[in-house]
């Protein structure tokens, strides 16, 4: 195969991972599409074949050693745990919550969808805790 088909599929590559967001899957595969055509436009690899397995071995190897040292680095798991964190917080009651019912809890200044767990009604105005999240919903007792 031609190598500047390798550079363009790289290139595109790399400009798909920028407008996804930060998996930093695509990123790989795009850096060994761009490898290999340099590796072809040098001469060192004539055969489509072992251009098409040295992009496979490539894409894969980089992507076991070198993604999640790059995610840790970019702390892109970093909003999962932020979130994981507000268990244990109290939060203001935005609306009357029946018990077992929904309503909106307000948790460091940002309104989220509450289910209230507790056996009584949660007043607007009253103070309640979070005991976990599911989803993008807080599960509250009343405090």
């Amino acid at each position: 195969m031609d190598w500047w088909i390798w550079i363009v599929g790289g290139v595109l590559l790399c400009l798909a991972e920028m407008a996804t967001p930060g998996a930093f899957y695509l990123l790989f595969f795009g850096v060994a599409s761009l490898v290999v055509g340099v590796l072809a436009w040098a001469g060192l690899v004539d055969a489509t074949w072992i251009q098409f397995l040295l992009f496979s071995v490539f894409s894969i190897v980089s992507l076991v050693l070198f993604r999640r040292a790059l995610a840790s680095r970019l702390n892109l798991d970093q909003s999962n745990e932020q979130i994981h964190t507000l268990e244990g917080e109290s939060g203001t009651a935005m609306e009357d919550i029946p018990a077992h019912g929904t309503g909106k809890v307000e948790v460091r200044g940002s309104s989220w969808n509450a289910v209230n767990r507790g056996d009584s009604q949660i007043e607007q105005g009253q103070t309640c805790m979070v005991e976990r999240i599911e989803g993008v919903s807080l599960w509250v007792r009343g405090a």
